[in-house]
């Protein structure tokens, strides 16, 4: 999730510390999740519903905030499940990237390309049209998916 959501932060020309922000909370997006009494299974969450992942995303920048590192990271974990308009380009990119793994990983052995479809035809409201088209490039270009689903 990290290495993806950075090469695509890397695509859309983030600076070094706008990398770092979006790498930390690339790694702590589910942290949330540890406040949930019953937790979700396989920890998939973007096919709850937006108040479920909203209030994850509440929790988890509650939690980041008392790890020390930078507000900025906070922000973003907290901000994923906003509407994406709304969102800092780092939340934008989050959110995309998680939704693509969940899905590779449900969608069987087309799992990345129907994933990537399925973002395609959601940019009108759930994801950023400019993140997805840059996801696609990336995943075009590189093997940051063959370890996981390959």
């Amino acid at each position: 999730m990290a290495a993806l959501s950075q090469a695509v932060g890397r695509d859309l020309g983030l600076t070094e510390p706008e990398l770092t922000v979006l790498e930390y909370a690339a790694l702590m997006h589910d942290i949330g999740q540890l406040s949930l009494v019953d937790p979700v299974p396989a920890g998939a969450t973007a096919g709850l519903p937006a108040a479920e992942q909203r209030r994850i995303a509440l929790l988890g920048g509650a939690v980041v905030r008392q790890t020390g590192v930078d507000e900025a990271v906070a922000v973003v974990v907290e901000r994923q499940a906003d509407p994406y308009a709304e969102q800092p380009l780092a939340a934008r990119i989050v959110r995309a990237v998680n939704a693509y793994e969940e899905k590779s990983r449900e969608g069987g052995p087309g799992g990345p390309l129907t994933a990537l479809e399925e973002l395609r035809l959601a940019t009108a409201g759930e994801y950023a049209p400019e993140v997805v088209e840059s996801l696609a490039r990336v995943l075009a270009r590189s093997s940051l998916t063959l370890p996981m689903y390959g």
